[in-house]
């Protein structure tokens, strides 16, 4: 499986609905775009740009991002990511009844498929979880507007 790159640098944007009125859930959406940390360019084939059949050999970890496979966990449950069309795009969206929905900051945790496997062995053998490090974690804001 494809590896995403060490101490990966990421882009995030978020967005929630608040309004009770408009519909019964609040939703919330994650979008983040992933990138190396050492600058290097990721192509749609997979090879690093810039180094070429010439250039030295490309470290397996700065291949292919567009095939990370991503998940993410938010108080506990956890959720696929999808990929976008441009490389290195990806997005979570969830959405919880408003009466649970409290206001505050929610904290989505991203894993790689491996740090995934680890979490979800750890939930099934009620182990600590929180020994398993994320690969990154995005806080999101989320504000209640009770229209009414």
């Amino acid at each position: 499986a494809a590896e995403p790159c060490p101490e990966p640098t990421i882009v995030p944007s978020y967005y929630t609905t608040s309004d009770a009125v408009i519909s019964s859930e609040s939703v919330f959406v994650v979008e983040i775009s992933l990138a190396c940390k050492n600058g290097a360019q990721v192509s749609p084939c997979g090879v690093a740009v810039g180094g070429g059949l010439r250039g030295p050999p490309v470290s397996h970890r700065h291949l292919f991002l567009q095939n990370v496979v991503l998940y993410a966990d938010v108080n506990g449950k956890q959720f696929p990511v999808t990929r976008g069309q441009d490389v290195g795009r990806y997005q979570v969206s969830w959405s919880l009844e408003h009466r649970n929905a409290q206001s505050g900051t929610y904290e989505v945790k991203f894993f790689d498929e491996e740090s995934y496997s680890a979490l979800r062995k750890a939930q099934r053998n009620n182990e600590d979880v929180s020994r398993i490090r994320p690969l990154f974690t995005v806080n999101v804001d989320h504000r209640v507007s009770w229209g009414g």
